[in-house]
């Protein structure tokens, strides 16, 4: 939770995929301290009581959401634009997926695969992976950019 921001972003403020002519959630000045609440790459479709079941299940069309987006006042097409994170907070839940048919080794791994993590996010201490397996965790923000000059919605994955 931040403290000292000048402003929120729920989770409900988000989109799937980038797109110059979405309306921003939020016009800021230069300088501002925002607060982000956003959810995971599966769009919330995996929590805690998640199966393997739910794995066939899964929308494409809901993966990866970009809270926002944030109006910078002066900013224009072309700038680049500097942001600090200030904080970074995880959730203290995860997954990894091997979904069939996406991703990088999807030839080789033909068959559907689900670990929901369960961690200690103020320590973000080793997780446990079965019985005995510890895996470190390297918590990070995700998807943050800027929507392309092309007119149209364009894909985050």
């Amino acid at each position: 939770m931040c403290v000292k921001c000048d402003y929120t972003i729920h989770r409900a403020s988000h989109h799937f995929g980038w797109n110059r002519d979405f309306e921003p959630a939020l016009t800021a000045k230069p300088g501002s301290t925002i607060h982000f609440e956003c959810l995971d790459s599966s769009g919330g479709q995996f929590d805690a009581n998640s199966t393997l079941a739910d794995v066939s299940t899964m929308d494409f069309g809901k993966v990866n959401p970009v809270t926002g987006p944030v109006y910078v006042e002066g900013a224009m097409p072309g700038d680049a634009l500097k942001i600090t994170l200030r904080h970074f907070e995880p959730s203290g839940l995860g997954w990894t997926a091997n979904i069939p048919g996406f991703g990088l080794l999807a030839d080789q791994f033909k068959e559907p695969a689900l670990h929901i993590w369960k961690y200690d996010a103020a320590s973000t201490a080793p997780a446990l992976y079965g019985p005995g397996g510890r895996v470190p965790l390297k918590p990070f923000a995700g998807t943050i950019g800027v929507a392309p000059a092309e007119p149209g919605l364009h894909s985050v994955v």
